[in-house]
């Protein structure tokens, strides 16, 4: 074919392609979907200020305590075998030897027995939630989630083409008696209500950790109505007191439940490797749905090789304090610069603070203040799935990522922006 025949068919194709309109090819799913954008995430747009930007909009482990040289180390027994396994494919469930390391620490921390068999490996915590929503939901069934809730999950909910209900909660977690009187209702109108979505450790956005009685609770509305819980666990070892929270895993001696975990936050978010955690009937449905010939076996083993000497258990026990220590300086200075303004209740172990807003402040005046003093954070009813927020007005940080002085001079941003705004509300200009 010469240049100018190549040409003229690129031109022909070109007028041909145009005369269609993209919606027609474009899934149902996708057509109700809008493109991804960081606003989804309650993210104001990115704009130039003069002020160097201090994020607090992330949930993402510290940089500085990322481990690198143990990782790094980590790889290189990983790739010592002399045949190409950690370099094939690796089937679908996963490395059976992390499985194994999986199934060990559940059953050390947990207090229930488990086996490798009880966990099915993903791409992340996301793709784990992804992956049950193929399994178990169809176009038209109901999910329920707490309201706020991360706003990723729903928006997964969504392109899963069900229906998002919502309940409310406090500090405590998802209110249950309310969730009674929701399924209830959904019954009896004859919908079809397959899954409770929950992040009862450390939740997102407001870092509540479920109380043990409404844990209880949650479990047997669910049994009665055959609906299947999905537990975002993706904080649960990011605990500051002496323990985490009963699994509802365990507590449920594995009925019902499916729990989405990831190494994402407990070591860094760039590995993209996460788990399924339910009985073996349950994962053997998650694994019919699986059509993209599994996981990296290179990353699978090289945390694995993190975990098998007690790396991971290392790590964690240092980020715990560290995060801890975070927290204590962000809630510090809060209370020295924003006290008038804001309230908040600190949580006991995540990265996030949920943060209520008073005396007529509004959580989009202060996003904006905050950027043009330096500071950006999302806002409340991003996590909400109708934009509304209506338990008030709401912002979230995350102290995870920034640099302990950066969280100091962050809590001074936000005083001076919430004085900003209301003066702004006040009209004083």
């Amino acid at each position: 074919m010469t240049v100018d025949s190549a040409s003229d068919l690129t031109d022909e194709l070109g007028r041909l392609w145009a005369e269609y309109d993209l919606d027609s090819l474009t899934s149902e799913a996708a057509q109700y979907l809008s493109a991804g954008t960081a606003t989804d995430w309650g993210l104001s747009a990115v704009v130039d200020y003069a002020v160097p930007t201090i994020s607090l909009g992330g949930g993402i482990p510290d940089p500085a305590s990322l481990p690198r040289e143990e990782l790094l180390d980590a790889m290189q027994r990983a790739l010592a075998p002399a045949d190409d396994g950690p370099l094939r494919y690796g089937g679908a469930v996963g490395f059976e030897p992390l499985r194994v390391a999986l199934a060990d620490r559940y059953t050390r921390d947990r207090g229930r027995p488990v086996t490798p068999a009880h966990f099915l490996l993903t791409n992340g915590s996301a793709g784990a939630i992804d992956l049950v929503c193929s399994a178990f939901l169809s176009p038209g069934d109901v999910v329920i989630a707490e309201a706020p809730s991360f706003s990723g999950s729903l928006r997964t909910f969504r392109g899963h083409q069900t229906e998002v209900v919502t309940v409310s909660m406090d500090h405590q977690g998802m209110h249950t008696e309310e969730l009674e009187q929701t399924v209830e209702r959904l019954v009896a109108e004859g919908r079809r209500v397959k899954l409770i979505y929950t992040i009862a450790n450390f939740h997102n956005p407001m870092g509540a950790a479920m109380s043990l009685s409404r844990r209880e609770h949650l479990l047997r509305i669910a049994a009665r109505h055959g609906i299947l819980i999905l537990d975002d666990d993706a904080y649960g070892d990011i605990y500051f007191g002496e323990a985490a929270p009963r699994a509802l895993s365990a507590l449920s001696g594995g009925h019902g439940v499916i729990t989405a975990g990831t190494f994402s936050k407990m070591i860094a978010t760039g590995l993209r490797v996460g788990w399924i955690h339910a009985e073996p009937a349950l994962i053997e449905r998650c694994t019919r749905m699986r059509f993209e010939m599994g996981n990296s076996p290179l990353l699978h083993r090289m945390i694995y090789e993190f975990m098998k000497d007690g790396t991971l258990d290392r790590h964690l026990e240092k980020m715990r304090s560290l995060y801890a220590e975070k927290l204590d300086i962000l809630a510090s200075a809060m209370h020295e610069y924003c006290e008038p303004y804001l309230s908040f209740k600190k949580p006991a172990g995540g990265f996030f603070l949920w943060v209520t807003l008073r005396d007529g402040l509004t959580a989009d005046a202060l996003q904006a203040a905050g950027l043009e003093e330096g500071i950006s954070f999302p806002i409340g009813y991003a996590f909400f799935p109708n934009r509304i927020d209506t338990t008030g007005e709401h912002i979230r940080l995350a102290f995870s990522w920034t640099s302990k002085d950066d969280l100091r001079e962050g809590a001074r941003r936000l005083g001076r922006a919430c004085e900003r705004a209301i003066e702004r509300v006040s009209g004083g200009h």
